[in-house]
């Protein structure tokens, strides 16, 4: 087995993807793009903060699903898929798995969802449901929009198989310092906060995607942060600085789609944060070291594509009433 480049770091995805093999003097891969809008209506309730009291209050902001389906001459493929959402509930992505598997015979490794956490999108599901008290109405309101996020995330994979031509790929790396971790200790234990000492990653991972005559056609980007700038008293719908960040890359290069996947930023908070003017600046921050290494050193990327997927089981601590009560 050929050992992996050691400068394409494992995090960039959610599973194991190995690029490894011989140099080609044409375009070694092909790719398709596609995305889908996947804006809720207004009003719908927002997720990611239990202190909201009523619906959103319009949009700042258009949420997208966007997916990049690789494939290398040997035929091996995988399709990422990002989405402007804090989350996407078990049952929702194992029926997307499900169909992607019928309709594109695409095995669980080769397909990977994942959202970029903005606390400043639509409830999904059952996904985070112990932050809402929903009557008849409001649930049914987000069982309908699931239903239809389902069909157009089933469908986006779709599109972008069928988009897929010749491509090239290269690998770089960038950097900025907004994150900060927020596990603040304090003489009670930890709280959320801001611990100016505590273990950060500030690394870009960024993935170019051309087309053979050298126009770029798409970006995978990264950073381990929450997207947490705007608060719980902040009520329209937006990407926050990850919604920011992706909208700057494609202003800059017309035609292309830049995609955002969420890294490990558990234990991350933005730093300053509370204000729409910081959301857009840590989102421009972030489009700029993107930018920047697009234009400097990138490494290519040759076949194969490996892929591998697994999962893990745990056992939770039992809880009972008069614990939460006490």
């Amino acid at each position: 087995m050929t050992t992996p480049p050691r400068w394409l770091p494992a995090k960039l995805l959610s599973f194991v993807l190995w690029f490894t093999g011989s140099v080609l003097l044409a375009a070694e891969f092909e790719a398709g793009v596609a995305r889908v809008n996947i804006t809720p209506p207004t009003p719908f309730w927002m997720s990611g903060y239990a202190a909201r009291t009523h619906p959103s209050e319009g949009v700042m902001q258009q949420l997208w699903a966007k997916a990049l389906a690789l494939q290398d001459p040997g035929g091996h493929r995988v399709v990422l898929v990002t989405t402007d959402l804090i989350g996407i509930p078990r049952d929702l992505s194992e029926e997307v798995f499900r169909r992607a598997r019928g309709l594109y015979k695409l095995s669980r490794s080769e397909l990977v969802l994942s959202c970029s956490h903005t606390h400043c999108g639509p409830a999904v599901g059952r996904n985070l449901s112990v932050l809402f008290d929903f009557n008849s109405e409001d649930e049914k309101n987000v069982q309908a929009y699931s239903a239809g996020l389902t069909e157009k995330l089933v469908q986006l994979i779709g599109d972008a198989i069928h988009a897929q031509e010749p491509a090239t790929l290269a690998f770089g790396q960038g950097n900025v310092d907004f994150a900060i971790n927020r596990r603040a200790p304090t003489g009670a234990g930890f709280r959320i906060g801001v611990n100016t000492n505590g273990p950060v990653d500030h690394s870009i991972p960024v993935l170019r995607v051309n087309s053979p005559d050298g126009k770029l056609r798409a970006v995978l980007f990264g950073y381990a942060c929450h997207n947490t700038t705007l608060g719980g008293d902040f009520y329209q719908v937006n990407g926050d600085y990850a919604g920011h960040a992706q909208a700057a890359i494609e202003a800059a290069h017309p035609g292309s789609t830049a995609l955002f996947m969420m890294l490990c930023g558990g234990d991350q908070n933005p730093n300053p944060r509370g204000t729409v003017p910081l959301a857009q600046k840590h989102g421009e921050a972030l489009a700029a070291e993107v930018k920047r290494a697009l234009s400097t050193g990138l490494r290519p990327v040759r076949p194969t594509i490996r892929t591998a997927s697994g999962g893990t089981s745990l056992e939770l601590l039992t809880r009972t009433r008069q614990m939460f009560e006490e």
